[in-house]
């Protein structure tokens, strides 16, 4: 039987202090190995924790008096050669475990948000930087990605969106269509049942299996995994939740997906890619945004 673990890492990070959250980081790695982890997925930028580099700064992140502490948020960016990234390589390849693990990436232009799957060999098989970046907000100061990625670990299609990507039901779409089977989903804001409705059904539409892990606090958290199967063989319902958290609580969770189950009802269902009518959908790539989506 084919399966992968994923470690779902709800987990309070230390805000702006990516030395402090590399420690953190090693120490949840080593406690999903312990716990039989395939692969450990973080929060969304686990480098900063997501915390803005002034108060209010998520609603007015261009505000003019706080220029020093944007500069100095901006600087903390990380390159893919640095200690951040070589350790948690290290680490890796010493406990031939795989890794989805999340920071602020330095670029030749703007930082991303960003999010890079590395192998049970210590090697980087994707990096991804957030396509949907948050412009009303904080991530206004960012890079946005350029495309969707998957990369192959263990035999098994990997894709990866970040947080509000999670909104766009194009961002699953795409992921499907280049093969991938499970998405990783890094995240940082409240989840309510409107976005984890979004995530279900992202996996349901898609025939792909959903792993989404976010940071705790009041109405936060809910760390889940969803299975695209929500059928049996007789046609009835079945709950597709593999695995929920609360809120607030703090762990490594373990959600487990059966790929023989999985790939079995991607082959028989209709979903995914089995019946559209591309030909149709010229209209999605289309760039003119009229109203009332024109924003300033």
């Amino acid at each position: 039987m084919t399966t992968i673990k994923i470690a779902l890492i709800q987990q309070k990070a230390v805000p702006n202090n990516k030395e402090a959250n590399l420690k953190l980081a090693i120490k949840y790695i080593k406690e999903a190995h312990k716990k039989g982890a395939d692969l450990v997925l973080f929060p969304e930028m686990w480098s900063n924790g997501y915390a803005p580099p002034f108060e209010d700064a998520f609603n007015h992140p261009l505000a003019t008096s706080f220029g020093a502490e944007r500069f100095k948020w901006l600087n903390e960016a990380i390159e893919e050669d640095s200690t951040y990234v070589l350790t948690l390589k290290k680490l890796a390849k010493e406990l031939q475990i795989g890794i989805c693990a999340t920071y602020l990436s330095k670029t030749e232009q703007k930082p991303q948000n960003t999010a890079i799957i590395i192998d049970r060999k210590g090697e980087m098989i994707l990096d991804y930087a957030k396509v949907h970046t948050c412009d009303f907000s904080l991530e206004i100061l960012l890079q946005s990605g350029e495309g969707f990625k998957v990369c192959e670990f263990d035999g098994i299609k990997l894709g990866v969106m970040i947080c509000y990507d999670r909104e766009f039901p194009e961002s699953a779409r795409v992921l499907m269509l280049k093969g991938a089977e499970i998405i990783l989903v890094p995240n940082a804001c409240d989840m309510n049942p409107p976005r984890l409705n979004q995530l279900n059904s992202r996996a349901f539409e898609n025939m792909v299996g959903v792993a989404m892990a976010n940071y705790p606090g009041e109405k936060w958290g809910r760390s889940t995994a969803f299975s695209p199967i929500v059928f049996d063989e007789n046609g009835d319902y079945r709950d597709n939740t593999i695995i929920e958290t609360d809120d607030v609580s703090e762990g490594v969770f373990i959600a487990e997906f059966n790929l023989d189950e999985i790939r079995n009802y991607r082959e028989n269902e209709t979903w995914g890619n089995a019946y559209r009518k591309p030909q149709t959908y010229t209209d999605l790539i289309s760039s003119d945004v009229k109203a009332p989506f024109k924003r300033n």
